[in-house]
């Protein structure tokens, strides 16, 4: 209608209702038509529209009923779901199953509840702002297109938030569901009785060793506070971070390293590292660190967890992840069976790709930590043709066999 009408603005206070606003609309409107300031056919076209406004109002419910009628639906319990079935015995079968996947399905019960209620929490966020719009613009005189404007940011900043939710509470009742599946013996969770610290002691280096090796990652991490690091193990990223004044904090789901870690000062807490990662809010991470982790990952976790730390790094933050290099033979016969928690070696040109696909904008690769020199394959003195030739296949056998026990990760958001 062009510039805001004084006589649709002026008293039409909070308490001025959508249907009193369409009738002043259809005053000015008739108005304008006998003052021949429409042009042809457009008076047809807004008693179109001032019908469609109006036959949508009769008998639809509020924002507010809408709400309050989403919350009694959300009422979910696992007596509710049905184990009627058509095939003979089904019934029975059903709630056999049902029984005894009960703890699982009440887990996954417990977060699609916490889902709905989230939804039902930002869709009434929503319900006010909406109903303050109609009062705003009055009240401010400001135009339709403005208010439009104002009511689009507002819901998409709320579709957003919801998004988040939702891929986060689904990713969640995915691993729920996964683990509610019939088991093989293998499959079922390694408990040990000794301690993490002593396998690691044992098999990893003491922690004075693995300060000097760990030393040039930590570095990499100076103006990427805050760092958070998945699986810290014994602490000693976390040490050398805190040591170059880069604030840091670790989770790790071993309680007995969670411990050993508090008792050095260090801020650290028990949990699951991708569901602890899940929790922080977007782009509010410098940095992310995951040693000796991501072999111990089903293929699922993995790209879940590079998703979600494209959510939770910043722009210019990094991720380093050091993993086994499955490009070194060597590495099976000495060191990644040692562990009877890996799951499986992670390719780094598989590695490099998901971070490639997640958006990062470079992606480097650090070999590291090469076999002791006494176990490489020599070559033979001499200079003759057939020496020569030797000693091209030892070069080859030695880059198959004795490559770079690990390798680094090093991706910039």
């Amino acid at each position: 209608m062009g510039a805001e009408d004084p006589d649709l603005t002026a008293g039409g206070g909070a308490s001025a209702s959508v249907d009193e606003l369409i009738e002043r609309l259809r005053a000015q409107v008739e108005q304008r038509r006998e003052a021949g300031e429409y042009p042809p056919g457009l008076e047809e076209d807004l008693d179109a529209h001032f019908h469609q406004l109006t036959a949508s109002r009769r008998g639809a419910r509020s924002l507010r009923e809408h709400v309050e009628a989403l919350r009694d639906s959300s009422a979910f319990a696992r007596e509710r779901i049905s184990t009627s079935s058509r095939v003979k015995a089904g019934s029975w079968f059903h709630r056999a199953v049902g029984k005894a996947v009960s703890r699982q399905t009440a887990g996954v019960l417990d977060q699609v509840t916490l889902f709905a209620a989230e939804v039902c929490d930002t869709i009434e966020a929503m319900v006010e702002p909406l109903e303050a719009l109609g009062a705003a613009g009055a009240s401010s005189g400001s135009t339709i297109a403005q208010q439009i404007e104002t009511l689009h940011a507002v819901v998409v900043e709320q579709r957003r938030a919801l998004n988040a939710q939702r891929e986060d509470i689904l990713g969640i009742i995915e691993r729920r569901i996964r683990a509610a599946r019939p088991v093989d013996a293998a499959d079922v969770p390694f408990e040990p009785w000794f301690e993490n610290e002593r396998f690691e002691a044992a098999f990893r280096g003491s922690r004075r060793e693995l300060l000097v090796r760990y030393e040039d990652l930590a570095a990499r991490f100076v103006g990427c506070d805050p760092v958070l690091d998945i699986g810290f193990g014994r602490g000693e990223m976390l040490e050398l971070l805190a040591g170059i004044g880069v604030e840091a904090r670790g989770v790790e789901s071993d309680r007995s390293l969670v411990k050993l870690a508090e008792e050095l000062g260090l801020a650290v807490e028990a949990d699951d590292g991708n569901t602890y990662l899940r929790s922080v809010p977007d782009a509010s991470l410098g940095g992310l660190a995951l040693i000796q982790v991501i072999e111990h990952l089903t293929a699922q976790d993995l790209v879940d967890l590079v998703a979600v730390a494209a959510r939770k790094v910043r722009p210019g933050g990094k991720v380093i992840m050091e993993t086994v290099n499955p490009q070194s033979l060597y590495v099976f016969a000495r060191s990644f069976y040692l562990d009877p928690t890996h799951v499986r070696p992670v390719h780094p040109a598989y590695l490099e790709f998901l971070f490639r696909e997640a958006g990062f904008t470079t992606v480097e690769i650090d070999w590291r930590y090469p076999p002791r020199e006494r176990e490489v394959l020599k070559e033979i003195p001499g200079d003759d043709a057939a020496t020569r030739q030797m000693n091209a296949n030892i070069a080859n056998l030695n880059a198959l066999l004795f490559a770079p026990q690990d390798y680094a990760l090093i991706a910039t958001r």
